[in-house]
């Protein structure tokens, strides 16, 4: 695998976990815009339990209903953000390989770049050579 194509691998990868990164993000505001809304609504149904004085019986079977509800959506919330924290946990870790990854490819390019200068050195210098060869010869070879 050539170098370039080492880093088209890596900035592959990096988008991928850019598109990751994005979409949790969504997810996390996602949630907690229904925390908000969980908010606003308890708010409101407490506004209405203050105003309401004489429908006791109607109010708390409304106020069970929607305690249930609230429930249900808290404890899939909590469900949400153990998800998304398992996943930020799968994202760090693949960061942390990405960097690795990075950073072994580079320590590569630098010896590759070493080790191809050399090479282009040793190259013009037996051109030279050559050169110098050729130009003390009459008779250059076709």
């Amino acid at each position: 695998m050539t170098n370039a194509q080492r880093l088209d691998h890596v900035e592959d990868e990096l988008e991928t976990v850019k598109q990751l990164l994005v979409s949790t993000a969504r997810y996390a505001e996602s949630a907690n815009r229904r925390l908000d809304e969980l908010t606003l609504k308890q708010d409101r149904t407490q506004s209405q339990l203050d105003q309401i004085g004489g429908k006791v019986e109607q109010l708390s079977d409304k106020v069970d209903s929607f305690v249930t509800h609230t429930q249900r959506l808290f404890t899939r919330a909590g469900s949400e953000v153990e998800e998304t924290k398992a996943r930020t946990e799968r994202l760090e870790a693949l960061m942390l390989k990405l960097d690795r990854n990075f950073e072994e490819q580079k320590s590569q390019f630098q010896e590759f770049k070493i080790t191809t200068g050399a090479a282009l050195e040793r190259i013009d210098r037996i051109l030279d050579y050559l050169l110098r060869q050729q130009g003390g010869n009459p008779n250059p070879p076709s």
